[in-house]
């Protein structure tokens, strides 16, 4: 195996704690847990022990609520009462038994949470919506009272993170969910402290970052995941997002996962998009990503998420200096042990073709591959460029 890509399966530090390799299973919403609760449950954990075993070094939870009003997404996680601490402790279990690490993610849903999901409360975001442009949901203005509850909400949820043994907590400023919304012009126009220029309506995510910290303690490893860019014609340039992970990084954050886009920008420009070719389009975040570890420098890991498919291009990322760890989420779905397949010596690229349907079989359970399901049962014809 050449030098470059071996470095990727070698033990690595960052982010305030030791990897086994280079390779993150990005969070992803698996739809495994309770309806109404939001408890982990078996099939779940069976899951999360395959991605352990698969080889990754760490994995990113999908994502968690914070608050009893946030839920984002049906048969999510909660986080969201000290009753949830056994969930993180199960998944925890599951996951450093095996070998990787767990970091949760946690989450509050916004505007764009999906209507069956919400339980308790109206749907709030940061300004009055007729209709949100992703489920077109009437959104109510959260008052400052509430804003202010919510930021304590997610250190809260963050201490639960940690008496849960995990080994570190993500905060999610990405794809559209409430703390990118106060970033994104599409959602926030307030006056008040919380809206107005870019660097204003970034004070939600300092305080959340202070409140976390706070409640944690110096030493517990806090991440967050950002849509660097907002990917809309109008909407805030990475540069402005880079300026943010630093500033982020400045008040004790110490791993910044890059990202981009959201599904309200269109099927282009998301975060998930479509038909990615290995050797191709595959790391369509690496700019994101290389102006954000211009700016953080040593003092925080930068992990790359986006179509990444093959370990020669990962390699060649870490050789530039675009990124110390590669997330990776669709393309374990397809293939739980992939990077295992890769530290053994087939590099060939992941099976993943990038088609988006995996997120469709939620109204079967939970998530899988539809692909590769028939691939095993035999009838599966790859398409032309695969």
């Amino acid at each position: 195996m050449e030098r470059s890509i071996a470095r990727l399966f070698e033990p690595v530090e960052a982010g305030g704690m030791t990897f086994r390799n280079r390779f993150l299973r990005s969070a992803t919403w698996l739809a495994g847990c309770t309806e109404v609760s939001g408890e982990v449950t078996a099939p779940l954990l069976s899951r999360y022990a395959e991605l352990a075993a698969g080889g990754v070094g760490g994995i990113i939870s999908g994502y968690a609520n914070v608050s009893p009003d946030g839920r984002a997404q049906v048969r999510q996680m909660n986080v969201d009462s000290d009753e949830r601490i056994q969930d993180v402790r199960k998944l925890a279990d599951t996951v450093q038994s095996r070998g990787a690490r767990l970091i949760v993610q946690i989450a509050y849903g916004g505007a764009v949470s999906n209507p069956a999901a919400v339980r308790q409360g109206s749907i709030k975001g940061p300004s009055a919506m007729e209709k949100d442009p992703v489920f077109g949901n009437r959104v109510e203005e959260l008052g400052e009272s509430e804003i202010e509850r919510i930021v304590r909400d997610f250190g809260a949820a963050a201490r639960r993170v940690k008496e849960g043994e995990a080994d570190g907590v993500q905060l999610h400023g990405a794809h559209g969910y409430l703390l990118m919304q106060f970033l994104s012009t599409v959602f926030n126009r307030r006056t008040d402290k919380w809206g107005g220029d870019f660097d204003s309506r970034s004070a939600i995510l300092l305080a959340v970052q202070e409140e976390v910290r706070s409640c944690v303690g110096p030493d517990f490893p806090v991440w967050w995941k950002l849509s660097v860019s907002e990917e809309r014609d109008g909407g805030y340039t990475a540069e402005e997002g880079a300026r943010l992970a630093e500033r982020l990084v400045s008040a004790g954050a110490n791993g910044i996962e890059v990202s981009g886009g959201a599904r309200y920008v269109g099927v282009e420009r998301m975060n998930s998009r479509l038909g990615i070719r290995a050797g191709v389009d595959e790391g369509y975040f690496a700019a994101h990503a290389a102006l954000v570890k211009s700016r953080v420098g040593a003092r925080a890991a930068v992990a790359l998420v986006g179509g990444l498919k093959s370990p020669r291009t990962a390699a060649r990322f870490l050789e530039e200096g675009v990124a110390d760890l590669f997330s990776l989420c669709r393309p374990l779905i397809a293939e739980s042990d992939l990077v295992n397949r890769w530290a053994e010596g087939d590099l060939r690229p992941a099976e993943c073709i990038s088609c988006n349907a995996c997120f469709k079989t939620v109204q079967e359970g939970m998530i899988y591959c539809p692909v590769m399901k028939q691939l095993h049962e035999g009838a599966w014809e790859p398409l032309p460029e695969c």
